[in-house]
């Protein structure tokens, strides 16, 4: 069976850099993840955060479409910070939230799925936020049969075990988002999630920049890099407005695509 093709995933950050819109983002990236989208005790999900520097929704969901007709995935990056008021751990009705998050985020604002980011200030996953993926697997991943995308963040094991011990078939994808780890760790904590979920659903993290970044050398080095059973799932790219040229993101896309890697 021929390996599935790696992803090229990254992160667009409407309120960092409103210079860099949507439309003009390169060739090669399969998935655009809108970040971010804040869950709301009163309007299921809202975007204020992410339209808070000037842009608005209709220019960016304008930008999406453009991005949607070229092929690429589109998709809400659902975090509870920085709302302190409601949280994945306390999600009062998980049927009811799955529901509306499928109509807010399909029906009315026509995206391509759902990224959920379980940053909850050092809680660990609890059985509510087990149960609403589950809700949402109704409605997104591989479980729902609607073509619609659920993807996952993480980068500390002992939080999200459980959660993917009984929830990775449940999402297209896992991402890990230490993009302040070394090389060797990097690898390390591959193969420790691989244990959950299988390599070729699992995507590194990395950071261009100064911040908590990853260097191109390291970030190029994990792009050639293969487990030695299988493959992996590709490359996740957090935070590619600071990536002003697209140097960096040009970089990994020509060489995650590349025949070498594919073939």
């Amino acid at each position: 069976m021929k390996a599935p093709d790696p992803l090229f995933v990254t992160y667009w950050l409407g309120y960092a850099n409103q210079k860099m819109i949507i439309e003009e983002l390169p060739n090669g990236i399969d998935v655009i993840n809108l970040f971010l989208i804040n869950l709301d005790p009163q309007k299921t999900l809202q975007h204020l955060y992410l339209t808070s520097n000037g842009m608005t929704w209709a220019s960016i969901l304008a930008g999406v479409r453009i991005q949607q007709n070229r092929g690429v995935k589109v998709l809400a990056s659902i975090i509870s910070s920085p709302n302190p008021q409601i949280s994945w751990n306390t999600i009062a009705d998980p049927a009811a939230f799955a529901a509306d998050v499928y109509d807010l985020v399909v029906n009315t604002w026509k995206l391509d799925g759902i990224d959920i980011d379980p940053e909850m200030g050092g809680d660990i996953p609890n059985d509510t936020f087990i149960e609403v993926v589950w809700q949402l697997s109704k409605y997104f991943g591989p479980r729902s049969k609607t073509g619609k995308t659920m993807s996952y963040v993480t980068y500390q094991y002992y939080a999200d075990e459980q959660l993917l011990k009984q929830c990775n078939a449940l999402f297209d994808y896992v991402a890990l988002m230490g993009y302040f780890w070394d090389l060797e760790t990097m690898i390390s904590q591959f193969e420790l999630y691989a244990g959950l979920v299988s390599s070729k659903k699992l995507l590194f993290g990395v950071q261009p920049g100064h911040h908590q970044a990853t260097s191109l050398a390291e970030a190029v080095q994990l792009t050639k890099w293969q487990p030695d059973n299988g493959v992996k799932g590709g490359m996740m790219l957090f935070n590619i407005n600071i990536d002003k040229d697209f140097h960096y993101t040009n970089g990994l896309i020509k060489m995650l695509k590349s025949r070498e890697l594919t073939s």
